[in-house]
């Protein structure tokens, strides 16, 4: 009996050095594709330690716990670039741009319900991803009235109570499709990405698409920029990391995910994301209501940004 209870511990020290170890990995941010799952699923992995460790303490395994506790703080550590990430502060002496994003999803079969958040958040743009057929015939119609102006590529749209004055799109099956909308604020570029869904060992593709959204962007243009989208990543991961510091982008802070939609807010992913260029300032995350998607929408408000008193004297 003496002996299974040995047992029995040595198998719980050995799960919470396990997920001690994991932790550890999402902190470090590391490149290697070995353990590029594992960057993006930060939070998963926090919240299966945090079982665990409840459930060693419960058993009174005391060792196995306190390892288990200090593998949630170092998640929690290696989570917070996610949830406390500043914006640049804002010029609130002019309204803001109100801007929701939501990928639909292909196989949902009541994309019009995102029209009772759309009414009660009021937004100025919309934009998806995954817009199909279902979503062509059942919510277009209703926005047509709100929405005069509208983008469509593929499975990208957008609606705007603003005109539009131009657009582009990626040239390949990557999706990027920019849309540059003349707004009270002057003209703010859009630029709408939906990156594909990560593989066990292989991170290939979101690298090679990022690598793509740098040279699809303009530079002359991006500090008038807003890009949001699907990116199939969170903001603790290194991909969107790099991007953001790389290019002078701002991402705005998620504190509550996205993806799946049915779960608890803080059990979800934050893999909808938006990123600010060095003009702009984006305020006010809200997560919407499942709409049937497997995605959660999301909604910002735009500000520009605050000059500095050196540039203002300049």
């Amino acid at each position: 009996m003496r002996l299974l209870k040995l047992l029995c511990s040595f198998l719980c020290i050995c799960i919470s050095l396990s997920a001690l170890m994991a932790a550890s990995l999402c902190v470090t941010n590391s490149h290697h594709s070995f353990f590029y799952l594992l960057d993006i699923f930060t939070l998963p992995v926090l919240s299966a330690t945090l079982v665990v460790t409840l459930a060693f303490y419960w058993a009174r395994e005391k060792w196995a716990g306190h390892i288990g506790l200090l593998a949630v703080l170092i998640g929690l550590w290696a989570l917070a670039p996610q949830a406390f990430i500043s914006q640049k502060p804002a010029d609130k002496s002019v309204p803001p741009v109100r801007l929701m994003f939501a990928n639909l999803y292909i196989m949902n079969k009541t994309p019009e319900h995102l029209k009772i958040w759309i009414d009660k958040e009021k937004p100025d743009i919309v934009a998806n991803v995954e817009n199909f057929r279902g979503a062509a015939e059942n919510l277009t119609p209703l926005m047509k009235s709100q929405y005069p102006y509208q983008y469509r590529h593929r499975d990208a749209v957008l609606y705007s109570r603003y005109p539009i004055a131009g657009d582009r799109h990626g040239k390949t099956r990557y999706s990027f499709d920019q849309v540059d909308i003349q707004t009270p604020q002057g003209l703010l570029h859009v630029a709408i990405v939906h990156l594909c869904q990560p593989k066990p060992l292989d991170h290939t593709c979101q690298v090679s698409q990022m690598a793509r959204l740098r040279t699809d962007l303009r530079p002359e243009q991006n500090a008038k920029t807003v890009i949001v989208g699907d990116f199939n990543s969170d903001l603790s991961a290194y991909l969107l990391q790099d991007f953001a510091r790389e290019h002078n982008f701002r991402p705005l802070a998620a504190p509550t995910g996205t993806w799946p939609a049915l779960l608890p807010g803080v059990f979800r992913i934050a893999i909808d994301n938006a990123f600010a260029g060095s003009g702009l300032s984006l305020q006010r995350r809200k997560v919407g209501p499942d709409n049937g998607s497997d995605h959660r929408p999301i909604v910002i408000d735009i500000y520009p940004a605050k000059l500095n008193p050196s540039s203002q004297a300049s």
